[in-house]
């Protein structure tokens, strides 16, 4: 999805025919919310169906999302099968987290790095193979097909998901369940949400005031709430203790940087990808492949630094500081490409390469470990949740980065965003022996 996405949305002839700037913010929206919906579904695995439940159930709707999209009727079966990955994603990506925890949940912090770096790895190798082939099927046979073959992809990963034996053995009902109280509570306000929508924003889009633009930057604006007002509830809890306070402040920290690692890197999914597509010679390879740099070297050097955990202490603060300074290092290397495609240039494969390397390996540094220290921190019978408020670290990069880069472009918007992550970086560092007091380490 993330190799052909942004390329639909700006072909006119056989896509949408969006503005680069528009297509930019709707990629940061729809990745934003795939990551947004991570705390709901997080939830549902924690008080309603368990986490192998949960993770089925969402991969099962992501599948459906693929099929609407491989329809492809019109800009509704389009925001209708975005709308379902996403949803999807939000069921499935903490359960499978969790489910990684409760497996090394007895080991020590160095085997529990290593066997997230581990998991990272596993992940791309799914996301290189099928960058490739939806990446292929989509410049030699047109979008739908693409689609289509992510939608067979997803398909085979619900066969193997269900076989696992391993993954059988965690089928287990919630540790919290929710109450007959609790949950007809509830029911009754996602009903009154929903009617408050349909009530307010029909009329609205008639009339054309809900226009797509105005859409995506209040969806910014919520993706920014949510976590402020969820930390706000997490913190005020009554029966919380003080060491898990404690642990969920410095938590804050890691989530504040983590915001600004992800603004840069999932631009690859759009800004980079256009950029690409204008500026950057393939070497006679589809312009969809620059996507599958990133897992290509999160493969290759994630099992070296799993090796590396297991043998050195490197605290978290640490971590995500360089990782942070990584970041922020390979945009300003590419504000020098932009530098030189400015006069309408093609420049070299290379300048893609350092690109992906540095946020590789910041990558590597920082996801992971956030991972890891979400279940490390997470108070008890919240494993599932707080793996899901650091995924709305991502939702808030995305729908940030996205708003960001539909505004500056070019070496200006390289050289901004590369600016911040260095200087959030080095703060970090200047923080880290709080942060690490915090967190017990």
């Amino acid at each position: 999805m993330r190799a052909v996405l942004a390329l639909f949305l700006v072909d006119s002839a056989h896509g949408l025919g969006m503005t680069a700037g528009t297509a930019t913010a709707l990629v940061g929206a729809y990745m934003s919310a795939c990551y947004l919906t991570t705390l709901p579904g997080g939830w549902v695995a924690d008080r309603v169906l368990g986490p192998r439940r949960t993770a089925l159930t969402g991969g099962s709707v992501i599948l459906l999302g693929h099929l609407c999209l491989a329809l492809d009727l019109g800009a509704g079966t389009i925001f209708t099968g975005l709308f379902l990955i996403a949803i999807g994603t939000g069921l499935q990506k903490p359960s499978m987290t969790a489910m990684v925890g409760t497996l090394y949940a007895r080991r020590s912090d160095r085997e529990r790095d290593a066997a997230y770096s581990r998991f990272y790895a596993s992940i791309n190798i799914g996301a290189l193979v099928s960058t490739l082939i939806v990446g292929w099927f989509g410049v030699r046979f047109g979008w739908s097909v693409a689609f289509g073959s992510a939608a067979v992809g997803m398909t085979l990963s619900l066969v193997v998901f269900v076989l696992s034996s391993s993954l059988k053995a965690l089928d287990k009902p919630p540790s919290r369940p929710l109450s007959r109280n609790e949950a007809q509570r509830i029911r009754t306000r996602c009903l009154s949400g929903a009617v408050c929508m349909l009530v307010l924003g029909l009329p609205a889009w008639g009339m054309g005031v809900l226009t797509l633009t105005r859409c995506l930057a209040a969806f910014t604006v919520l993706a920014v709430l949510v976590p402020v007002g969820y930390f706000t509830k997490l913190l005020r809890r009554k029966d919380l203790h003080a060491r898990d306070r404690s642990g969920l402040r410095a938590y804050a920290w890691l989530f504040a940087s983590a915001v600004v690692f992800w603004c840069i890197s999932d631009l690859a999914a759009s800004n980079v990808q256009l950029f690409t597509n204008d500026h950057v010679d393939m070497m006679g390879m589809p312009m969809t492949w620059q996507s599958a740099l990133n897992p290509l070297l999160i493969i290759v050097s994630g099992g070296a630094l799993s090796v590396v955990w297991r043998r050195v202490h490197v605290s978290a603060p640490a971590k995500f500081s360089t990782g942070l300074l990584l970041c922020g290092a390979s945009f300003l290397l590419l504000s020098v490409a932009a530098a030189q495609a400015a006069g309408g240039a093609r420049v070299s494969l290379l300048w893609l390469f350092g690109l992906y390397l540095l946020q590789t390996l910041g990558e590597l540094f920082l996801g992971p470990t956030g991972l890891s220290i979400s279940h490390k921190l997470a108070p008890a019978g919240m494993g599932s949740q707080l793996a899901a408020l650091f995924y709305l670290a991502e939702s808030v990069g995305d729908a940030v980065g996205g708003q960001v880069a539909s505004r500056l472009n070019g070496t200006t918007l390289y050289l901004t965003l590369g600016g911040l992550a260095v200087g959030v970086g080095l703060g970090m560092a200047v923080a880290a022996p709080r942060v690490r007091a915090l967190t017990g380490e």
